[in-house]
């Protein structure tokens, strides 16, 4: 069964340090039980004070920390810090917020080296227990070596994967074949709908989540992360979670 959570950067202008406690309290009022945090996003800085006030407020609360979403600058320029971090917010999965796209605009050569900092970043959060898994845009839908970007970097690295259906699906993407293609590599999906171009609430797009939250079991993944980018994003969350 999929757990529902939120991914945080949905309601990031609601978490500065004299909100977050209201904000989260709104959160869990609609049920939810799962964070996953947009680290990059938060008005506060990366340091282990800002993991104890979150912490302390996801506690209050009865919200758990699931998952932390890093840009690899940032994940990888102090791993220390890094691992700190998410023992302190008790995360085990890092998502890595987004591609080089230097590196993706080099085609095979570029995405290879990418695969192998991103295999090193696996190893060194493996030695503290924490999952590395890439968070795709579209931009992993470009072809690279025959194949889409993403599907490249699923056989040339070891690392799993958060997908997105958004932007599966506003690049033409088949999101339950991509799950079965990344069985067992997907520990948690960013859920959203899509209509046209932009992302909407779950249930008022195109994408079929019965299918697409089948699927994603059958491929082993634990949590779907509701996410959107909306100006009113406690409305809009209330309306996905009736709806999933």
């Amino acid at each position: 069964m999929i757990e529902p959570g939120l991914q945080t950067f949905t309601i990031r202008k609601l978490l500065a340090p004299e909100t977050l406690g209201e904000a989260f309290s709104q959160v869990a009022a609609m049920g939810i039980e799962n964070l996953e945090l947009a680290v990059d996003y938060l008005p506060m800085p990366f340091t282990l004070d800002t993991a104890r006030a979150v912490r302390a407020a996801a506690d209050k609360h009865g919200l758990h920390v699931r998952s932390c979403q890093i840009k690899y600058p940032t994940s990888s320029s102090d791993i220390p810090l890094t691992i700190a971090y998410m023992q302190e917010l008790g995360a085990q999965i890092l998502t890595n917020s987004v591609i080089d796209l230097k590196l993706l605009a080099r085609g095979r050569p570029g995405l290879l080296r990418y695969c192998d900092m991103l295999d090193r970043l696996k190893e060194q959060l493996a030695s503290a227990g924490i999952t590395l898994a890439h968070h795709n845009h579209h931009f992993e839908f470009r072809r690279v070596g025959g194949q889409i970007a993403l599907l490249f970097m699923a056989e040339h690295s070891r690392v799993d994967f958060a997908l997105d259906t958004y932007w599966t699906q506003r690049t033409g993407g088949d999101i339950p074949a991509l799950l079965d293609a990344l069985r067992g590599r997907v520990p948690l999906l960013h859920l959203r709908d899509c209509r046209g171009k932009k992302d909407c609430e779950i249930g008022c797009g195109s994408i079929d989540f019965a299918e697409v939250l089948r699927a994603a079991e059958v491929a082993g993944a634990q949590y779907g992360m509701i996410e959107q980018k909306t100006k009113t994003p406690l409305e809009s969350l209330t309306v996905s979670m009736q709806n999933l």
